[in-house]
């Protein structure tokens, strides 16, 4: 039977909901310490769906233009036949910051049958030239004879296209002040021309077919500008799991499980700090102030923890930690600030 909830956990409560953090156990001047856990499913298998990716192509490149789907697919295909590939500015996953090292995500895909975990191999950054085409604001009245549009003009590819309504998305021209491109370094003012934005078919560079766009009223110049920009390099790996969903919840358990918590065999301590932080009226979280409290220390040893704490224990991150409480999956999460 469930015991009785005790003053701590109903303070952390009553703390969640007024916006306030009070402390787990006593003592100040130290860190704080919040634990904390996200459910993922009440079964392995469940979990496994959610780290199953449904389409890697879904995958956003970090640039204010996506690149086209035709070549995410390319990308794709040569991971799943080579086992490896490199590309620029596109992150499958990524690896969980865990005290003092890292952890990869529980991430998976299914290819021809086949079910792969993603693993991050490396990162790089490499400088190159590339052209920004970016709407600057004018406080001036464009002359008669300029060329103003309101919108991307039907003249343009498609691809054009986008490439101006993402530069207009980035005026926030509907705020009482709108972004100016001048206060934003190059190539961050705009849209910059990637390896799936090919710039020598684009009529936006060197010179746009227009001089300004007018947008709620604020005009802004149509610019192009070549420059050097940092690019990263993201490198992943595919490995072999299984053709089966019960072969993914299999390897998850004995990959990525952490900790089998059983309420019975957890001293009440340790039992406080998991209801607090599995309970959804007080926000999933439990908080301790100056020092570890015993039954913080019990849980965060036992999801493997302690032993990459840092040194200075004054700041750290475990992002990524797999594990069953009260018939639930939950991953948990400590941060210490």
């Amino acid at each position: 039977m469930p015991s009785t909830p005790s003053r701590r956990t109903l303070l952390a409560g009553f703390a969640t909901a007024v916006g306030t953090s009070l402390a787990g156990c006593s003592g100040g001047g130290g860190p704080t310490y919040r634990f904390r856990t996200f459910p993922v499913g009440d079964s392995l298998g469940a979990v496994a769906d959610n780290y199953l990716l449904d389409d890697l192509t879904d995958a956003t490149a970090q640039y204010a233009v996506d690149y086209p789907d035709e070549y995410k697919r390319s990308v794709v295909e040569t991971l799943f036949e080579s086992g490896s590939v490199t590309v620029e500015g596109l992150q499958f996953t990524d690896r969980a910051e865990f005290g003092t090292t890292t952890r990869v995500f529980p991430r998976f895909a299914t290819h021809e049958g086949t079910i792969y975990q993603l693993v991050p191999t490396g990162q790089s950054e490499t400088t190159t030239t590339r052209w920004v085409f970016y709407l600057d604001l004018t406080e001036a009245e464009p002359e008669s004879s300029a060329t103003v549009v309101s919108e991307p003009p039907s003249s343009l590819s498609e691809t054009d296209r986008r490439i101006v309504e993402s530069a207009m998305e980035r005026t926030a021209a509907s705020r009482s002040n709108p972004l100016d491109a001048d206060e934003y370094e190059f190539p961050y003012r705009g849209v910059e021309f990637h390896e799936g934005l090919d710039s020598s078919a684009s009529e936006l560079v060197p010179d746009p077919p227009f001089d300004y766009v007018e947008r709620d009223g604020h005009y802004f110049a149509a610019n192009a500008e070549r420059g050097t920009v940092t690019v990263t390099n993201y490198s992943f790996e595919v490995q072999s799991v299984g053709t089966s969903r019960e072969e993914l919840a299999s390897y998850l358990d004995a990959e990525f499980v952490d900790a089998r918590f059983d309420r019975e065999n957890l001293s009440s301590e340790a039992v406080e700090v998991l209801d607090a932080a599995t309970a959804v009226d007080n926000g999933r979280l439990y908080t301790d102030e100056g020092s570890m409290s015993d039954g913080l220390t019990t849980v965060t040893d036992r999801l493997g923890m302690g032993e990459h704490m840092p040194d200075d224990s004054s700041s750290a991150s475990f992002d990524q930690s797999l594990c069953r409480y009260d018939g639930q999956w939950y991953e948990a999460r400590l941060t210490v600030r």
